[in-house]
C-alpha cells in the first residue's frame, strides 16, 4: 500500500496511541476484577462505530478516525489482523472488525499464530460465513486466512432465533462482528486447547472416534440443534466453543438493548458454557469476564441460597413386574423450608426419561427403545406427579440417596438441570444410554477439580450398578473427612402397595395386642370384620368396612378404664391401616383401568411412528422462548397426558374380560369410599381423642427405624458385574478325585433373599449372562470340564396382596430361565434348556431373607453332540431354602434342589431323569478399603440317567443310580 507522507505520519501517531492504550488496558484487565454489571451490561458491551476499539481511534483526532487506510494499517500493526482489497476498502467491514475485536478482552485481541487475514469474497453465503465445504470454506488449510462472504439471510432456526427484533442491517453487522470473534477464538483454542479439556467436552457430551463402540467420528451426545449456537457448532467440540463465543461476546442486545428479554439472553440461558469459558480465560490470564448479572427466571427457580442438597431417587422394582426390574433413577433438589410453606406434592423432581409420547408399550415400543427410536430428556416435574405414577399406579417404592456435593457443585447442578431441561436431548438406548447414563451426564458436567464418575459399563449401564459406582467415589466432606459421594437416606418414599403390606403386618400385631386388652367376646366382631377385609372380592370388603364402625365401638366400650387409652390408640391404628390396604387396591385398579382405556382407543392413534418425534418437537418449541414458557403451564406428567387424551377419544366397546375388570374397579372404589367413611365417622366419634399427628409421627418413626436396621444388615452393592473364583475337588464315579478351578462371572446376579441397598427386591432373583467355566489344572493346557451360561433367569416369591388377587397365580410366585451348558463327561456334551415354574412359599420372613419355597413347572432341553441330537421335555420339581445368618452383609445358608423326569426323543429315546442339589454358605467377611469380601463354600451333587432300573439305596453305601454322577466341594471367593 502506497501512503502519502501526511498519511504515514498520522498512522505512526495512531500506532503510538494504540500501543499505549492497549498496554494500559491489558494491565488493568489483569490487575482488577470488574464489578458485577447491571442487566443491560452483563455481557461485554460493544461500543458504537465511533469508539470501535480501545486505542484504535483517537477521539481527539477525527482525521485519523476517518482515514480508512490508517485504520486498516492499525489493525495489522496492533492486532495482527490483515485486510486487503476489497475488504480493506469496505468501511462497514472495517468498522465491524474493529467492533468485533472490541467485544473481546484486551489481552485476546491479538490472536496467536501470526498474521490473520480476512478475505472477502463477492459471492453470497448464509450469514456471510463459510460452512466448511469446498464451495464456501471458512479457513485456509493453515488457518492463515479466514473467509468472509457477502451476507445472506439463513434458514437455520437456531442461528436466527434470538435475532427477530433486529433489522436486516443490524443482523448483518452482528454476524460480521461474530465472524471476527470466531476467527480470533479459533486461533486461541488451537493454541490453548480449551475445547479438548474435559470441563468443556462434558457439557455437550463430546466423544472422540472409537472412544465409545461404533463411534467413528467426533460427535456430541446431545442431538438437539438448539443446544448449539448454530449448526456449525455441531461439527466438533472446537467449533462448539468458537460458535458459542460468537454469541456470548456479540449477543443480540449489543446491537439493540431491547433485542431480547433478559431471561432469553445467552448469559441467562447458557450458564455452564459461559462459566467454563470464563474459567479458561482467567486461567490463561487473558481477562476476567463480567459476572452474568440477574436472571430473574433462573434465579427464582433455583433459589440457590436455600438449596439444602440433591438426592438421587431409585424407583425400585415391585417384585411382581419383571419389566420394572432394572429400576429407574431420578434427581431431586431439596430446598430448606422458607417463609412460604410448600406442600410435599409440589416439591420438584427431575425425571430422566425417554420421551415416548403416548405410544403404548408393546414389541415396537421395546424395539425402538433398544435401537435409538426415542430421545432421553430432562423433565422437571413435581413429587406429586412422580408419586401418582410410581408409588400409586405402579406401586414401586422409591429409595433415596444423598449426593455429597460441595456448595459450588450443587449450584452447578441447578444450572445444568435448567439448561438440560431446555436443550438436553440425548439419544436413548435401553442398555447403554438410559436414565443412569443421563444422571452421570448431568453430574459430570457439574463436578469440580476435574473429578469424573465413569459409567459402570460400556455395553450395559445399569441404574443399580451406577449407584454402586457413585457410592464408591470418594469425596471430602465439609469437615475434611473422606466420604462417599452417595449416601443412603433410610426414609424411602413408600409405595401404596408396600405400605399396604406393612399395614397388614401391623393389623395382625394390633389384633394380638387387643386380645390381651379385651375379652374375646368384645373382640369377636372386629375379628369377623378383619376376615372380611382380607377378601379378594371388593363387595365383601365394602360390607366389612360398613360393619367396622360397630365392631370398633363394641371393642372400645368393653375396654377397662385403665387400659381404655391404649385400646383406643390400637383401634385407631387398626382403622388407619385398614384404609391404607384399601388405598393400595384402588390404586392398582386405577392402573388397570388406564391400561384398558388405552387399548379401547379408536380415533386417537397413540402408536404412530411420529408420535414421539412430534412430542419432542412441540416441547422444543415451547422451551425456545423463556418469556413464553413462563406464561404457559407445561403438562409434563405422562399419566396426566394420557388421561386428557382419554377424555375426548372415541373408544370401542369393552370386551367381556375388560368389562369385568372395569366393574371390579368401580366396586373397589366403592369399598375404598366405605373405608374412608368409616374412618371419618370413628375419628369424629369414639376415636376423636386420638391425636392423628402423633399416630403419623410414630408410624413414620417405626418405618424409618426398620429401614435403617435393614440397611445396616444389607449389602451395599448391587449384583451387577460379579466375579467369583473357586477352587475345589470333584469326586466322579469313575477315577480318582481331581482338582477343579472355576471362574464365574455375571452381568447381573442377584439371588432370592439377597438384601442389597442398591439392588432389587429381596423377594426376586435376576440372573443375566451368568456363566461359570470349570477346568482341571494340570501340566500343560488345563482340561475344560464343563461350562454353563444362564442367558436370563428370573424368579419371584412375592404374591399379590390378598385383596388384589384375581386367580390362583396371584397367590404364587413364578420363575423362568434360559440356559446353555457343556459337560465333557456327558455322552451328548452340549445342552440348551428353557424352563418355567410356579413357586409356592411355605414360610418366609418379612424381607424374604429366610424362606422355604417349592416349585412345580416344566422344562424342555435339547442335548446334542457332533453326530446326534436328543430333545426332551418333562415336568420339574424344585425346592429352595435360605436361612439368614447373623452379621452384616446378608450372610446366609442356601439350599437348592431339583428333580426333572423327561421323555427324550431322537436317536436315544425313552425316559431319563435329572437331579441336582447344592448346599452353599455365603459368608460376608467385611470391607477392606472400598473392597468387600464374600466367601462361598459349596457342596454340589448332580446326577442324570434312567431312574427306573435303580434298586434303591444300598445298605452299605449311599450310592446313586446308574448314569452320570458328579460330586463337588468348592470354596469360592468374591471380591468387589
Amino acid at each position: 500500500m502506497l501512503l502519502t507522507r501526511s498519511t504515514k505520519l498520522r498512522v505512526r501517531l495512531s500506532l503510538l496511541a494504540l500501543l499505549l492504550l492497549s498496554g494500559a488496558a491489558r494491565a488493568q484487565e489483569q490487575d482488577a476484577v470488574p464489578e458485577a454489571p447491571s442487566d443491560a451490561a452483563a455481557t461485554p458491551a460493544l461500543p458504537a462505530r465511533a469508539a470501535a476499539l480501545d486505542g484504535m481511534e483517537t477521539p481527539s483526532d477525527a482525521a485519523v478516525a476517518s482515514d480508512l487506510p490508517a485504520r486498516v494499517a492499525a489493525l495489522e500493526a496492533v492486532a495482527g489482523i490483515v485486510l486487503r482489497k476489497p475488504a480493506a476498502q469496505d468501511a462497514g467491514l472495517v468498522a465491524d472488525v474493529e467492533a468485533g475485536l472490541a467485544a473481546l478482552p484486551p489481552a485476546m485481541r491479538r490472536p496467536p499464530g501470526g498474521k490473520l487475514e480476512f478475505v472477502l469474497h463477492p459471492e453470497a453465503a448464509p450469514l456471510g460465513l463459510g460452512d466448511g465445504s469446498k464451495q464456501h470454506p471458512d479457513w485456509s488449510e493453515t488457518r492463515e486466512q479466514f473467509h468472509l462472504y457477502r451476507y445472506a439471510p439463513t434458514e437455520e432456526r437456531r442461528a436466527a432465533l434470538r435475532l427477530s427484533r433486529l433489522t436486516d442491517e443490524e443482523t448483518e453487522h452482528l454476524w460480521r462482528r461474530r465472524a471476527v470473534v470466531h476467527a480470533v477464538m479459533q486461533r486461541w483454542d488451537d493454541a490453548q486447547g480449551w475445547s479438548r479439556r474435559p470441563q468443556w467436552r462434558r457439557l455437550d457430551g463430546w466423544v472422540l472416534p472409537f472412544e465409545r463402540p461404533l463411534t467413528w467420528k467426533e460427535s456430541a451426545s446431545i442431538t438437539y440443534a438448539g443446544a448449539f449456537s448454530r449448526a456449525r457448532g455441531q461439527v466438533n467440540a472446537s467449533l462448539d466453543l468458537v460458535t458459542f463465543a460468537e454469541e456470548l461476546f456479540v449477543p443480540a442486545e449489543s446491537l439493540r438493548a431491547d433485542a431480547l428479554p433478559v431471561d432469553d439472553q445467552v448469559r441467562c440461558q447458557e450458564l455452564s458454557k459461559a462459566r467454563a469459558l470464563a474459567e479458561f480465560l482467567a486461567e490463561a490470564r487473558l481477562g476476567v469476564l463480567p459476572a452474568r448479572g440477574d436472571c430473574p427466571a433462573f434465579d427464582t427457580w433455583a433459589d440457590a441460597d436455600a438449596l439444602s442438597h440433591l438426592e438421587v431417587l431409585m424407583v425400585a422394582a415391585t417384585g411382581r413386574q419383571p419389566q420394572s426390574l432394572f429400576g429407574h433413577l431420578l434427581l431431586r433438589p431439596v430446598w430448606r423450608e422458607g417463609a412460604v410453606v410448600q406442600g410435599p406434592g409440589f416439591e420438584r423432581v427431575v425425571q430422566l426419561v425417554a420421551l415416548t409420547g403416548l405410544e403404548s408399550k408393546g414389541l415396537g415400543y421395546l424395539m425402538k427403545g433398544m435401537t435409538g427410536g426415542y430421545s432421553t430428556v430432562f423433565l422437571t416435574g413435581t413429587l406429586g406427579d412422580v408419586s401418582h405414577e410410581s408409588l400409586e399406579l405402579e406401586q414401586r417404592t422409591i429409595r433415596r440417596f444423598r449426593l455429597s456435593l460441595t456448595p459450588g457443585e450443587s449450584r452447578r447442578m441447578l444450572e445444568r438441570i435448567w439448561e438440560l431441561e431446555r436443550r438436553g436431548y440425548l439419544g436413548y438406548y435401553f442398555f447403554t444410554d438410559n436414565c443412569a447414563a443421563a444422571l452421570l451426564f448431568v453430574l459430570n458436567g457439574a463436578l469440580e477439580d476435574g473429578r469424573r464418575v465413569k459409567a459402570p459399563g460400556t455395553l450395559w449401564v445399569l441404574p443399580t450398578a451406577t449407584l454402586d459406582t457413585l457410592a464408591k467415589t470418594q469425596v471430602v466432606d465439609a469437615n475434611g473427612h473422606a466420604a462417599s459421594l452417595l449416601e443412603h437416606i433410610p426414609d424411602a418414599f413408600e409405595s401404596t402397595g408396600e405400605r399396604a403390606r406393612r399395614a397388614l403386618a401391623e393389623q395382625e400385631r394390633l389384633l394380638a395386642r387387643l386380645a390381651a386388652l379385651l375379652p374375646s367376646s368384645a373382640l369377636a366382631p372386629l375379628r369377623d370384620v378383619h376376615r372380611q377385609l382380607q377378601s379378594p372380592e371388593p363387595g365383601m370388603r365394602r360390607q366389612g368396612h360398613e360393619r367396622l364402625t360397630h365392631a370398633v365401638t363394641t371393642a372400645l366400650d368393653a375396654a377397662r378404664p385403665r387400659s381404655r387409652g391404649e385400646t383406643r390408640d390400637a383401634l385407631h391404628a387398626y382403622v388407619a391401616h385398614a384404609v391404607r390396604v384399601e388405598r393400595a387396591a384402588v390404586d392398582q385398579a386405577e392402573g388397570e383401568t388406564l391400561a384398558i382405556e388405552r387399548e379401547r382407543l379408536v380415533s386417537l392413534d397413540l402408536r404412530g411412528e411420529s408420535a414421539a418425534k412430534d412430542g419432542a418437537a412441540d416441547r422444543q418449541r415451547l422451551f425456545e422462548r423463556e418469556d413464553v414458557l413462563q406464561r404457559k403451564l407445561a403438562v409434563l406428567d405422562r399419566t396426566a397426558l394420557l388421561q386428557q387424551a382419554l377424555e375426548s377419544a372415541v373408544k370401542r366397546p369393552p370386551t367381556p374380560d375388560e368389562l369385568k375388570a372395569l366393574v371390579r374397579a368401580e366396586q373397589t372404589e366403592a369399598a375404598f369410599a366405605a373405608a374412608t367413611d368409616a374412618q371419618g365417622t370413628l375419628n369424629d366419634g369414639p376415636l376423636a381423642e386420638v391425636d392423628p399427628r402423633a399416630f403419623l409421627a410414630s408410624d413414620h418413626q417405626r418405618k424409618t427405624e426398620a429401614e435403617a436396621a435393614w440397611a445396616r444388615g444389607a449389602q451395599r452393592d448391587s449384583g451387577a458385574a460379579r466375579t467369583v473364583v473357586s477352587g475345589g475337588v470333584d469326586f466322579p464315579d469313575v477315577g480318582s478325585a481331581r482338582p477343579v478351578v472355576s471362574l464365574r462371572t455375571a452381568a447381573m446376579g442377584e439371588a432370592l433373599g439377597d438384601e442389597r441397598l442398591h439392588g432389587f427386591q429381596s423377594s426376586s432373583e435376576l440372573r443375566v449372562l451368568d456363566g461359570e467355566l470349570s477346568v482341571e489344572p494340570r501340566w500343560g493346557v488345563p482340561r475344560i470340564l464343563g461350562s454353563s451360561l444362564t442367558l436370563v433367569g428370573y424368579r419371584t416369591l412375592l404374591p399379590e396382596l390378598p385383596q388384589q388377587r384375581r386367580s390362583l397365580s396371584d397367590a404364587l410366585g413364578w420363575g423362568a430361565e434360559a440356559r446353555m451348558s457343556t459337560d465333557s463327561d456327558r455322552a451328548l456334551p452340549y445342552q440348551a434348556l428353557v424352563r418355567a415354574e410356579a413357586l409356592g412359599v411355605v414360610a418366609a420372613s418379612e424381607h424374604f431373607d429366610t424362606f422355604l419355597a417349592v416349585g412345580l413347572g416344566a422344562q424342555a432341553t435339547m442335548t446334542w453332540s457332533q453326530w446326534r441330537t436328543a430333545p426332551a421335555v418333562g415336568p420339574r420339581l424344585s425346592l429352595a431354602h435360605r436361612t439368614g445368618l447373623p452379621g452384616p452383609g446378608g450372610s446366609a445358608l442356601r439350599l437348592e434342589a431339583a428333580y426333572a423326569p423327561a421323555w427324550r426323543a431322537g436317536t436315544v429315546s425313552g425316559f431319563t431323569d435329572e437331579a441336582d442339589a447344592t448346599l452353599q454358605v455365603e459368608w460376608f467377611l467385611g470391607r477392606v478399603a472400598q473392597w468387600s469380601v464374600l466367601l462361598t463354600p459349596r457342596a454340589q451333587v448332580h446326577w442324570e440317567g434312567p431312574l427306573a432300573s435303580w434298586a434303591g439305596l444300598r445298605r452299605s453305601s449311599a450310592s446313586l443310580p446308574e448314569g452320570l454322577a458328579r460330586r463337588r466341594l468348592a470354596l469360592g471367593v468374591e471380591i468387589r
